[in-house]
């Protein structure tokens, strides 16, 4: 976010002030130094509000928000229009919020309304469009779901504002005619001012500012986001997507998460890494990945069977398309690739896939396997076939219409057989 710039600042003067003393100590030293603790950083859901004495609640944390400044791109908001269901990030010292920065989803005007959907900026959100007008200006506020669509915690209604905010994964992204989309809506970036001049590319996260305009958003900045947003802090979201060892996960469809050995877990066992959990992360950076140091269970959302895949097989690249058996796999800024495995050499290949199937097959991680009598494979089975693979003895056609996770006897390249459902 751009009010994020503030953060270092912020943390400079607090140590400035808790390193000079001043009068917390005395020069015949008969007093106790009292130090302030550091700085702390949250992101989440503003879960209560209590106008009166001026505090909330967030990821467990109650604060007092008398002294704090609220604000959402340049502009600064009373303590009166904190609402509960916000996604904010506080920074805070001594249970005392100092900034509170409104983190909604999108801002703009509403653009159609139903009894159960609302549209703001051309992208429609689950959400009852009773009591909006096409035409009102207001920020929507959710978290993103396993399936990529926004869980809306709460719709305000707001002043009209200079620019509006629509938030996301770039995906057709086309740098001759300067266009990409975020969910339905094309987005026009070609006199946009890009964070630190980086390179757009499909799979990126971003939040772009600008202004609807008929079918298209016209963006004027676009921020993109990564580790920065979130090291050192405490996040709560949505687990969107979880490898199958359970060494890694993502949180809102763009942080991936590692775990290992110092990673704790509260109201839950590393087992509970699934995707939908709901969860508050502790985060640090090392080696340029963010490391869980403690993951809180909070609650399970609904996930649809058909998400998550896997697949075996002999990789095919010829420079711009991923696939196994014919079939076509996304490869995108979020694949990870482990164990010496790359684009330049994935080519001929036996390995892996993990991924979402989510208008499309979107590849996670790919890494190399052994090619062996075994086969693992989770996802679709059409007419006796999964990614490609028959089987010889019919043993696939049980599962006809259905998505799976099975175990194979591997005859040949295509051709399974003795295939069964995966105990684990």
């Amino acid at each position: 976010m751009r009010s994020l710039n503030l953060l270092s600042l912020a943390i400079g003067l607090s140590l400035a002030v808790t390193g000079c003393g001043g009068d917390s100590s005395s020069s015949d030293g008969g007093s106790d130094i009292v130090q302030s603790s550091p700085l702390a950083r949250t992101i989440g859901t503003v879960d209560s509000v209590s106008y009166p004495d001026e505090s909330f609640t967030i990821n467990k944390h109650q604060l007092d928000g008398s002294q704090a400044t609220i604000s959402y791109d340049d502009s600064s908001y009373s303590f009166d229009e904190l609402k509960q269901g916000m996604q904010v990030e506080v920074e805070y010292q001594d249970n005392q919020a100092q900034q509170v920065y409104l983190q909604p989803a999108a801002t703009g005007q509403v653009t159609a309304v139903s009894d159960s959907s609302l549209s703001i900026n051309g992208i429609s959100y689950d959400y009852p469009g009773s009591g909006f007008d096409v035409g009102d200006w207001v920020m929507l506020y959710g978290l993103v779901e396993p399936d990529d669509s926004w869980k809306v915690t709460v719709v305000t209604v707001v002043d009209p504002q200079t620019t509006a905010e629509i938030e996301g994964a770039i995906s057709g992204l086309d740098t001759s005619q300067s266009v990409f989309t975020i969910a339905t809506v094309q987005v026009d970036y070609s006199n946009a001012a890009i964070e630190d001049s980086r390179t757009l590319a499909d799979g990126l996260w971003v939040e772009v500012y600008g202004q609807f305009d008929g079918s298209q958003f016209v963006a004027s900045i676009i921020d993109i986001r990564d580790n920065d947003d979130v090291r050192n802090t405490e996040l709560e979201g949505i687990i969107t997507w979880v490898s199958p060892d359970l060494t890694s996960f993502e949180i809102g469809g763009n942080v991936r998460i590692y775990t290992n050995g110092n990673t704790s877990f509260d109201d839950g066992t590393r087992s509970n890494l699934q995707t939908g959990a709901v969860v508050e992360v502790d985060l640090i950076e090392l080696d340029n990945k963010l490391f869980a140091t403690r993951v809180d269970f909070q609650d399970q959302v609904s996930v649809p069977d058909n998400l998550e895949f896997n697949v075996e097989g002999e990789a095919s690249y010829d420079g711009s398309i991923l696939s196994i058996n014919g079939i076509v796999f996304i490869v995108d800024v979020n694949t990870e690739y482990d164990d010496g495995i790359s684009l330049s050499n994935v080519n001929g290949q036996w390995v892996e896939l993990d991924g979402k199937a989510n208008n499309g097959n979107y590849v996670k991680r790919v890494r190399p396997e052994r090619k062996d009598n075994e086969i693992s494979l989770e996802g679709p089975v059409e007419n006796g076939i999964m990614w490609g693979y028959s089987a010889t003895d019919g043993s696939l056609v049980q599962f006809n219409g259905l998505w799976v996770d099975v175990e194979c006897q591997r005859d040949s390249d295509n051709s399974l057989s003795f295939c069964r459902l995966d105990p684990n």
